[in-house]
């Protein structure tokens, strides 16, 4: 027994030892991180359908046609930052995605009659029952083929870009008959 009052000192672990146990946190670290990444990156799938939509429009006369709409038990809120609209063929018609609260579009010229609103999606939210529709104005006769809609979206913790709603839709634009 020693009558000093100085503490015992303990050995000192290897640097091996600790060197494992720094990789060790690295490597929980950059697991738990790259998660998070994939997490906050990978939101859950919009609904999508086969179908393809067609539509005849007249020049000079602004026509509206659904592409996308949360179905009823569509659960989701979410908040849209961008809404691309890829189309193809022939045909100078402006396109204009559009998001129409509490209500859907087929094709009209009256979207006002299924819509309680129109508006801008960027910064909006789409919940159940809204839907995406394109305005279609065209000066000159043509066709044009729609691809797909992708929806760039932020949903709770998790944002991304989506494919949405039907397939595609071919608008055929025509003369006004007199």
């Amino acid at each position: 027994m020693s009558n000093s009052l100085e503490v015992p000192l303990r050995p000192r672990p290897s640097g091996r030892s600790r060197l494992w146990a720094i990789l060790a946190v690295v490597g929980v670290v950059a697991l738990v991180a790259g998660w998070a990444a994939w997490y906050a990156t990978t939101p859950e799938e919009l609904p999508v359908s086969a179908r393809t939509v067609t539509a005849e429009g007249v020049t000079g006369t602004t026509f509206y046609v659904g592409m996308f709409a949360a179905p009823d038990d569509f659960d989701r809120s979410i908040h849209v930052s961008d809404v691309e609209v890829p189309t193809s063929g022939d045909g100078g018609a402006e396109i204009t995605p559009l998001l129409c609260r509490e209500g859907a579009v087929g094709v009209t010229t009256s979207p006002e009659e299924f819509c309680s609103e129109l508006v801008e999606p960027e910064g909006e939210d789409l919940t159940s029952g809204d839907s995406i529709v394109l305005e279609v104005a065209a000066e000159e006769v043509g066709e044009l083929t729609v691809d797909r809609v992708e929806i760039s979206f932020r949903e709770k913790l998790s944002w991304g870009t989506e494919p949405a709603g039907n397939a595609a839709a071919v608008l055929t634009i025509t003369e006004p008959s007199d």
